[in-house]
């Protein structure tokens, strides 16, 4: 007997068929841990927690003692703190030599048990019953905990608001205790509607539950300003009352404050000035405390009217500004209505621009046509007349690198004609270098080269610190037909610009003179045409069918000699000469 367990140890080792599966069982309820064995030599074993478990009638046993390889085991009256676990299904050796031995994997029995309580927390208010209320504050972080206790296994926690699903900060479980925390700014659209702490757990019939807060949502006051003016608001004849009113929860106390007052004194809310007085003239400012907090502040300016005064600018006369920099011209005046302002630049003795309507003349990326002088205008009106004084004038001089002012893309210059090519640019210093370049040549101001090309430099004859760069270029021939370009430099740096000429084939005096005979002969064909059309009108006594037959033979002409006109009218497009520029 003994040889052949050997022999059939060595042949056939025990193995599992299926070992235990994870299970949920409800408290009270019986359950079956599968466990099969192909040819089991051993004995079967169980173990809880690392633990053996003995076989118990009536509790543990197992499912099918007299079936060979059948592991199973029964556990009746399942219960959460004997039966809470991993098991695992064990056979032992077939003999001491086999060394064939077996222990599945760890299966989870879970006995299901819903939690026991749920409660809400916060730490201003401490325990939330369900559907009572909840004060928070606006835009304020609340932290708010939802508590679960004597769960198994531990409940999924969320949050809801309305329809909108609030995310949990954090979710934990200790022991028997699982909470979920909240921490969330409530808005004051939010104060009625329902806080929902929703705990989610299988052994529960409808498969959560839902404890509800009411939301009070407290937020400071906000403010707004009720006023009545007098049409005109003249100083001892008009009239103006202010009212602040304030919506808040809890309510608010409102108040006026003056700005500038040193004496800080305050006014009720309803304020009124009858008659008004240049003296109260000032902005009034409104603002509600309440527990919560104290309003943002509101404000109304109230202005007493007189003509404009004082006008005072900053800087008061000069200003030098390098190019491409920014610079701010400022403007005050005192004055009722509050002035309105224009800051006007002298381009010549007679032309004038204006740079801005508002008290603050900002120039960004300062260029050399920013220089000269402006004057600001401060302006008002008393009952429809016109009040204005301007200031004394400031100057803008710039300084910087050239800065190409004038310029255009291309040129065309007609084969065998001279071109000059243009650009205007300004300059502050001087500038050190000027060239013009093509095709590995570099040519300075007031230089010539091959008797064909000359590069001159003048000054503009309307522009401070402006000048004009020429290229003349004689005799054109095809190869000149390239780019060049303009490079202008000085010690605070450099620019440049690429002109493209572009040279065409001049057109032939034949050309010309046939293109002209050409539509000599058409307008003649069409004079007769008409006199023709004409006469047969008048002699249409002499036959419908013979007119008839005559308008349709001279339509047909007609129609031809157009068509020749179209064609030759074409052609010419394309033989027209272009005249030679002379602006960049």
């Amino acid at each position: 007997t003994v040889i052949l367990a050997v022999i059939r140890g060595s042949v056939c080792q025990q193995q599992f068929l299926s070992s235990p599966s994870p299970v949920v069982v409800s408290p009270g309820s019986n359950t079956t841990l599968s466990c099969l064995v192909e040819n089991m030599g051993g004995e079967c074993r169980w173990q809880k927690d690392g633990k053996p478990v003995g076989i118990y009638p009536g509790k543990y046993t197992l499912a099918k003692p007299d079936t060979e390889g059948d592991c199973s085991l029964t556990i009746f009256s399942v219960d959460l703190k004997l039966d809470d676990g991993e098991w695992e299904c064990q056979v032992t050796s077939t003999s001491f030599q086999s060394q064939d031995a077996l222990a599945s994997s760890p299966a989870k029995l879970t006995v299901q048990v819903p939690p026991s309580t749920i409660t809400l927390k916060t730490a201003s208010q401490g325990t939330v019953e369900d559907q009572m209320m909840l004060r928070v504050a606006e835009d304020q972080l609340e932290t708010i905990t939802c508590m679960t206790s004597h769960s198994n296994p531990a409940p999924t926690i969320s949050w809801q608001m309305g329809d909108q699903v609030l995310p949990s900060t954090k979710q934990t479980t200790t022991g028997e205790r699982t909470e979920a925390i909240l921490t969330h700014s409530f808005a004051r659209s939010s104060s009625g509607q329902e806080l929902q702490c929703v705990v989610s757990h299988a052994a529960y019939p409808s498969g959560e539950r839902v404890v509800t807060a009411i939301l009070d949502v407290l937020y400071k006051p906000t403010v707004s300003i009720a006023r009545v003016d007098t049409p005109v608001l003249e100083d001892g004849v008009g009239s103006v009352t202010l009212t602040c009113n304030s919506q808040a929860n809890p309510p608010a106390r409102a108040s006026w404050h003056k700005m500038g007052d040193k004496e800080g004194k305050k006014y009720p809310e309803e304020l009124q000035m009858n008659p008004v007085r240049r003296e109260q003239a000032g902005v009034y400012i409104c603002q509600a405390e309440n527990s919560v907090g104290r309003s943002e502040p509101e404000q109304t300016e109230v202005v007493v009217l007189y003509a404009p005064m004082m006008v005072v600018t900053q800087p008061k006369d000069k200003v030098e500004v390098m190019a491409h920099n920014r610079t701010v011209l400022t403007c005050q005046a005192e004055g009722n209505p509050a002035p309105k302002y224009q800051w006007i630049q002298t381009l010549s003795a007679s032309t004038e621009r204006t740079r801005s309507y508002t008290a603050n003349l900002v120039v960004e990326d300062v260029g050399y046509g920013d220089q000269g002088e402006y004057r600001c205008v401060a302006i008002n009106r008393i009952g429809g007349e016109r009040r204005e004084v301007e200031s004394e004038p400031v100057k803008i001089e710039v300084t910087g690198a050239p800065q190409v002012v004038k310029q255009v893309g291309e040129v065309v210059g007609i084969h065998g004609s001279d071109v000059r090519l243009e650009a205007e640019f300004c300059s502050d210093p001087v500038p050190s270098e000027s060239t013009w370049e093509w095709g590995g040549v570099v040519l300075p101001m007031g230089s010539e080269v091959d008797g064909r090309y000359k590069a001159e430099l003048v000054s503009h004859p309307n522009k401070e610190d402006c000048y004009i760069s020429r290229l003349t270029v004689k005799r054109l021939g095809l190869e000149d037909s390239r780019k060049y370009i303009l490079n202008v430099e000085n010690k605070h740096g450099k620019d440049m610009v690429p002109v493209l000429l572009t040279v065409k084939d001049s057109v032939s005096m034949a050309s010309v003179i046939s293109v002209v005979l050409v539509l000599l002969l058409i307008l003649l064909i069409l004079i007769i045409s008409l006199l023709i059309a004409y006469n047969k009108q008048k002699l249409c006594f002499k036959g419908a069918e013979a007119a008839k037959k005559a308008s349709s033979q001279e339509h047909h002409g007609y129609i031809q000699g157009a068509s020749k006109l179209s064609l030759i009218s074409e052609n010419s497009d394309h033989v027209r000469p272009f005249p030679p520029s002379t602006k960049v």
